[in-house]
């Protein structure tokens, strides 16, 4: 019931971006072992806007965020107006400030259909970048993809990225098993930060692994 730290990151800093969550998580696709829980990126006791919010590879990088089928940009922007209205008469009768973090919910995920294919969209980047993060870079879902997103995330000043890697607690196959994880992660790590380095950002982004 705690919040994670970049909610916390989220609630103490807000944000810079107002069309993306300050807040992104991004997990490697197709690995196992450890489990991973929605609530590792939770809000915990803070208001429902600084939870985490995932990125996945495929079609639809954010969950439900698309418009249903036959519904417009114009009629989801006036469904969220006439929202807004009745959400604020039931915030002066009931005053839940839950009621204001799911109204800024809402707002942030029409501003985010936008955003988020624009980020997710790596196909212009230049080839050395490429060369630099590693052949995984081109395949979504990727660690070395996913590093190559968090730098994209950094330049939109989004506060916190948080990139998960499962497959660490090996118990048989030792010498392989290593061996395959640091394949997939060792340039790609560099790569982030050799990259940062090389635009400014890494004067003002903490870059932490832990395990």
């Amino acid at each position: 019931g705690r919040p994670s730290i970049g909610a916390w990151m989220s609630y103490g800093l807000g944000s810079d971006n107002e069309n993306l969550p300050s807040f992104v998580v991004l997990v490697t696709k197709d690995k196992y072992g450890q489990p991973l829980y929605s609530r590792l990126w939770g809000n915990g006791f803070l208001p429902s806007q600084h939870q985490g919010i995932q990125f996945r590879a495929g079609k639809n990088p954010v969950l439900y965020l698309n418009n249903p089928p036959g519904v417009s940009e114009t009629g989801r922007k006036d469904q969220l107006d006439y929202l807004n209205q009745l959400e604020a008469i039931n915030q002066q009768d009931v005053g839940d400030p839950e009621i204001q973090a799911r109204m800024a919910q809402y707002e942030m995920a029409f501003r985010m259909q936008t955003s988020v294919p624009e980020i997710m969209d790596t196909s212009g980047e230049p080839d050395y970048i490429y060369e630099m993060y590693g052949e995984d870079a081109k395949k979504p879902g990727t660690f070395a993809a996913n590093c190559l997103l968090a730098r994209r995330l950094a330049e939109r000043d989004v506060k916190f990225i948080q990139l998960y890697h499962q497959g660490w607690d090996q118990h048989g196959n030792l010498p392989n098993a290593i061996k395959v994880q640091c394949k997939e992660t060792d340039q790609a790590t560099a790569a982030l930060i050799m990259d940062l380095k090389q635009r400014g950002l890494l004067e003002d982004t903490l870059v932490i692994w832990g395990g």
